[in-house]
């Protein structure tokens, strides 16, 4: 239990808080080679050992994920709070600043969907097919929700399966985002920490002698196997060994630090602070408006309480000696004082993650101009803060694209035969239109200086593909220059003919 004291009030935090300081990435003494080159009683070996390992941590990731996902929907640790002075004045208020900020994180980063360019002069078609896909699978969805598991747990994890392609499936794969409580992925202890293995925990129920009993299912992933092993009464069982035959882990893990730290536990004292305050603020103004009634030499029961209640009104009795009294115990926080406070808690708050005010009111100062206005009130911050998701979320995303171009170019008639991951270019589509004017100018600056248009149109970041642009206009130049070659020739056929023409004119003259 946590004790806050302020002032003449006591506040007890019960229930369960726990304090989380990022998820644990479990490591297993083994390479990736023992569990794939080896004969299959020893590879079951390998991966029931594993699993000993994996048990407890996997508990407390899951228990921490889950009390992040509760926080994050609104049970929050305020709702726990309990006073020892006037219980029953007792306002809990949750100022969800959680939930804020991490759709704006979402929206920031992923409001349009990744799109995949060529990094090179080769497979645009496949390219665009693949694109294709994606928007098929609704990639962009997906992955919306899968970093917004980042931001609430620290991890996501997505399963890539292949698919066949028919009038209802145009794809030829599947994209599915795992659950976070019930996934982990292996990674070996030794220099590198290799990819070993993914573990789905699966909870089964069986009928037993007209008796339901639970246990626990395994489904174990390797680059070559998908092997299931039920766990009931601590016995190891394996049902079935299914071969992989794309040779390609078909789980990814997404996060956005090698800590697996969430925005959730980066601001989560000041998000429980925040709403202190405002429970807090509550609950004075309810004490004020509820005031105590202090009664000097008089003497009132209970059913005189009960009358004044009723009536509003109090009668005493007072002699010469004793003059009766009564008089409220009234006393309340200061307001402004009060307001800084909490305004010094958002604003840090919003530092610490890389939130933008929603004004300059609350501290900051900023220009006319908009790029003034941008940095002012954090927006430039933001965008450079959020590039370092960006970066880690395309490395995630990348391996999992590995998987899909493999499965792609396993099965015949997806028209993707030849694209590679290296080929590629993860592009995040946002804020191409700031700062538009700036952007076009300097990119005539860039044209005017002679710089190759394939690099002043990456470098300007005012477009989302700048290599198909280069494209068009190697294009439109060709055409053009074809236009010209086609007036020319023109003209010069114009000219030669009215040349012989006057040639014939004058030799007629002369034979006269």
């Amino acid at each position: 239990m946590i004790v806050f004291k302020i002032g003449r009030y006591i506040f007890k935090f019960g229930g369960v808080i726990i304090k989380t300081y990022g998820r644990t990435t479990i490591l297993a003494n083994f390479i990736e080679d023992d569990l794939i080159n080896n004969s299959q009683d020893i590879i079951n070996s390998n991966i029931i050992n594993i699993i000993e390992t994996y048990k407890p941590i996997h508990q407390k990731n899951k228990t921490e994920t889950n009390y992040l996902a509760d926080y994050y929907k609104g049970k929050q640790d305020v709702l726990n709070k309990k006073k020892e002075t006037r219980p029953e004045i007792n306002n809990k208020i949750i100022e969800n600043w959680c939930y804020a900020t991490v759709e704006f994180k979402m929206a920031f980063l992923l409001m349009n969907a990744i799109k995949y360019v060529k990094s090179n002069d080769k497979t645009n078609q496949e390219v665009s097919i693949l694109n294709n896909y994606c928007k098929y699978e609704h990639k962009n969805t997906k992955d919306m929700t899968i970093y917004k598991n980042c931001l609430v747990s620290g991890r996501g994890y997505r399963y890539v399966q292949g698919d066949l392609i028919n009038e209802e499936d145009e794809a030829p794969f599947s994209i599915i985002n795992c659950d976070t409580d019930k996934t982990e992925v292996i990674y070996s202890s030794r220099m590198g920490h290799e990819q070993l293995c993914e573990i789905i925990e699966v909870s089964m129920q069986e009928t037993v002698d007209d008796k339901q009993e639970e246990y626990t299912q395994y489904e174990i992933y390797t680059r070559k196997q998908k092997i299931t092993i039920n766990n009931k009464e601590d016995n190891y069982e394996v049902i079935s060994v299914v071969p992989i035959v794309i040779n390609e882990h078909l789980i990814t893990e997404y996060y956005l630090n090698d800590e697996r730290i969430s925005l959730i536990e980066i601001g989560k004292d000041l998000f429980d602070a925040i709403n202190l305050t405002e429970s807090l603020d509550a609950d004075d103004i309810e004490q004020f408006v509820n005031a105590i009634m202090v009664f000097t030499n008089a003497k009132v029961d209970e059913d005189d309480i009960s009358l004044i209640r009723t009536l509003g009104a109090v009668s005493i009795s007072s002699t010469e000696q004793k003059k009766a009294s009564v008089e409220l115990l009234q006393s309340r926080l200061n307001s402004q004082q009060t307001q800084e406070y909490y305004n010094r808690l958002l604003n840090s708050l919003l530092q610490i993650l890389g939130i933008p005010v929603a004004s300059s009111s609350g501290g900051q100062e900023s220009g006319d101009t908009g790029k003034a206005k941008l940095t002012g009130q954090g927006f430039t911050s933001a965008n450079i803060r959020i590039g370092n998701d960006k970066t880690m979320f395309e490395m995630c995303d990348m391996k999992s694209l590995k998987t899909i171009i493999k499965i792609c170019r396993k099965i015949g008639n997806s028209q993707i035969l030849k694209l590679k991951i290296s080929d590629l270019d993860a592009k995040f589509q946002r804020d191409n239109e700031e700062n538009m004017l700036v952007k076009t100018q300097a990119l005539l600056n860039l044209y005017s200086c002679r710089i190759p248009k394939e690099f002043a149109n990456a470098v300007i970041n005012l477009f989302a593909d700048p290599n198909a642009v280069t494209e068009l206009q190697k294009e439109e130049i060709e055409k053009e220059e074809k236009e010209l070659n086609v007036n020319k020739n023109m003209n010069d056929d114009i000219n030669k003919q009215n040349n012989d023409i006057q040639d014939t004119l004058e030799n007629d003259l002369q034979g006269n």
